[in-house]
Formats: C-alpha cells, sequence, structure tokens
C-alpha cells in the first residue's frame, strides 16, 4: 500500500477543541495492544440460507493506533488546529487476513473572531481505509471541507451554522460512490456548577443536518437489482439526523441521548427510520482505575423489504457501505502506571437486537493495551 504526497500533506490535519489563545498546545498518543475477535468478517446470518462466502472464523490480532493534536492562537482573534491519526490491525489466523487494515484519519480547523462572539469557522476532515481483501471488503476514503459560523449568546450558549460538501469513494465498487453538499445546525447551552462545593455542570446539544448524497450508480428498481432498463435513475439518498443529548458532570461524568435517522431514498430497500439512543458514563474507580462504558441501542425500519441476497454476477457487494445499524455495549477500564504510560482493557459487544428481521448480527472483540502519551 502506498501513500500519495497529498495524503502525506493530510495526514498532518485534524480538527481537535479550538486552540487556547496564550500559547501553542499538543498531545502525542501510541497504544498498542492485542485484541480477540468473534467476527473479523462482520458477518451476517440469514434465517433459512447459507452465507455466499465462507466466514472467516474467530481470531486475535495484534492493533496499533497512533494520533496526534496541535492547536495555536494565530494573532488576537484568530486559531488553528491540526492532528493526525494512523491506525493497523494484523489479524494471526490466516483465514482472517483478507480484514487486515490500515486507516488514515485527518482534519484541519481554523478559526477566525469576526465580531463580538461571532466566529467563522473553516475545517476539513480526511479519513482513508486500505483494507487488504475479499473483493467485498469495506474500504473506502471520505473527504469533507466544512464552513460554519458560531454564534454566542448570554453566558454559556450558542448557534452553529455550516455546510460543507462530501467525497464518499467505496474502492470495492465505484456504483456505491457518492458526493454531494451537506448542511448542519446545532445549539448548545451550559450551566457551570461549583465542582469544589459539589454542584455539577450540565450541559445539553441538539441539531440536525443534511447529506445529499448522489451515488455514481444505478438505483435498485425491484426487489432484486435485476429489472433490465435502457436509462435505470441513479441512485440518490437524502440522509437527514437529529439529535439532543443532556451531559452532567460532578467527580463522575454521565450522559444521554437520542437520535432519530431519515434516508429518503430513491433506490429499494435503502429508505430507513432509524432512532438511537445511548447512555454513556465516566467513574473513577479505587486503585486510579478510571472506568468508561457506553450503551448504544438502535432500532431501525425499512420502509421496503431489505434484499438478503443477491447475484454475484450483478455486481453489487455483499455487504452494506452502511454499517450504523448496530446496537452497542462499550465497557473499558483504564489505570495508569507512570508518567506518560497507561494500561487498558476494553470490550464492545455488537448486535442487530432490537430489530427484527431474518437477518441476525453478533460480533464481540476484547482488547488489552498499553498506551505511551505526551502532552504540554
Amino acid at each position: 500500500m502506498r501513500l500519495t504526497p497529498t495524503l502525506f500533506v493530510l495526514t498532518l490535519l485534524c480538527a481537535p477543541p479550538s486552540a487556547r489563545a496564550d500559547s501553542a498546545r499538543y498531545d502525542l498518543r501510541v497504544e498498542l495492544g492485542t485484541e480477540y475477535d468473534s467476527n473479523p468478517d462482520r458477518a451476517e446470518q440469514i434465517a433459512n440460507f447459507p452465507p455466499p462466502l465462507t466466514p472467516a472464523g474467530p481470531s486475535p490480532l495484534a492493533r496499533l493506533v497512533a494520533a496526534g493534536n496541535w492547536a495555536s492562537a494565530l494573532g488576537q482573534s484568530g486559531g488553528l488546529a491540526l492532528s493526525g491519526a494512523v491506525a493497523g490491525k494484523r489479524f494471526f489466523d490466516q483465514d482472517a487476513r483478507g480484514d487486515d487494515v490500515l486507516i488514515v484519519q485527518t482534519g484541519a480547523n481554523g478559526t477566525l473572531r469576526v465580531a463580538g462572539r461571532t466566529i467563522v469557522g473553516l475545517a476539513g476532515s480526511y479519513f482513508d481505509a486500505f483494507q487488504r481483501g475479499p473483493a467485498d471488503r469495506r474500504d473506502f476514503r471520505s473527504l469533507a471541507p466544512t464552513l460554519r459560523i458560531e454564534q454566542g449568546f448570554a453566558q454559556a450558549a450558542q448557534i452553529t451554522l455550516g455546510g460543507g460538501y462530501r467525497w464518499y469513494t467505496f474502492k470495492s465498487d465505484e456504483n456505491f460512490s457518492f458526493a454531494g453538499p451537506t448542511a448542519f445546525v446545532t445549539a448548545r447551552q451550559m450551566f457551570p456548577g461549583n465542582l469544589d462545593r459539589g454542584e455539577a455542570d450540565w450541559e445539553w446539544t441538539a441539531g440536525a443536518s443534511l447529506e445529499w448524497r448522489g451515488f455514481e450508480g444505478p438505483a435498485c428498481t425491484d426487489p432484486t437489482c435485476t429489472a433490465v432498463s435502457s436509462s435505470p435513475p441513479d441512485r440518490l439518498d437524502r440522509f437527514w439526523i437529529s439529535y439532543i443529548e443532556l451531559t452532567r458532570t460532578t467527580t463522575f461524568l454521565l450522559g444521554a441521548g437520542a437520535a432519530l435517522h431519515l434516508n429518503q431514498s430513491n433506490s429499494y430497500g435503502e429508505g430507513l427510520v432509524r432512532g438511537v439512543f445511548h447512555l454513556r458514563a465516566v467513574v473513577p474507580l479505587p486503585w486510579a482505575l478510571s472506568l468508561s462504558s457506553r450503551a448504544d441501542l438502535l432500532a431501525t425500519h425499512y420502509w421496503n423489504s431489505q434484499v438478503l441476497a443477491q447475484d454475484p454476477n450483478a455486481g453489487v457487494p455483499l455487504v452494506s457501505i452502511e454499517d450504523e445499524n448496530r446496537s452497542t455495549l462499550h465497557i473499558e477500564v483504564t489505570r495508569p502506571l507512570a508518567r506518560g504510560f497507561e494500561i487498558g482493557a476494553r470490550y464492545v459487544f455488537y448486535t442487530s437486537f432490537p430489530s427484527r428481521g431474518a437477518v441476525d448480527y453478533r460480533r464481540q472483540t476484547a482488547l488489552l493495551y498499553l498506551a505511551v502519551f505526551d502532552e504540554r
């Protein structure tokens, strides 16, 4: 796998929080660990239907993550934040080697205060996955620049309006690549408390977004995507998201939220309504341990019956580019060893519950890692 000079430059960029005005700050972190994956292929089980490809069995793997952030003020009214991350997985079992992957995630965030509490921001994000195989690999690239306006109100309220454009390339099949404009609005309100007196900080955030996805390939016009037409329409999705979240911080952190996803698609089997509910917590434990957990419950209703199997000769991938219809439970325990060193253990459970249907999905991962970090 070869990285182009453009990718090398973009690897230096990402979007951490806005730069502080006092001085430049940075942080670096490297995690090395060993993990167990019960379903490397992320294979689904379909009732009364054998899998089209023999899935790889459970396998251990090695995981490496390296990330860095840098932020600094630019004069009296501007700021710039950069960062980049590289991550990789290498499976030990030969049958799972096709799921080996290298990921590069980058971006940049620049801000300029134009008047009072009005800030204009320009940001860009880049994500690229390089998977070894097989032919239906989850191998994609995403590039999205955005422009936003942030307006502060009262003492701790803010409204943000923004928009941009996204290019998404699905490397296994260009028919599933898309591009299109994006737009979003968010509102944020904080209620600061005095933590020294045991008072809580409260914060709520609400927002909505739209991504207009114009695909390279044609839309499916029947349940099997095999209808023959001299001029089939191009696939077009309008993906709407709205959400709200409330967070409480004292000696521990507790947050909860809900979201609604709506995909207006002209392609059979792709239109959906999805409800997402999550609960997260970070709690300090004895012996310098820290426990963080997050549970996401997803329920999806498809407007049309889903296509469970497709003719391999039709050129349609057997895996979806969307990996959003998964309920998850995430638990992680960490402990510092010395200055700049940390050990941790992470467990994640993925399931198709509570969605009902002929498709069932289960996956578990367990990770033990050592982290080395530095910050200033």
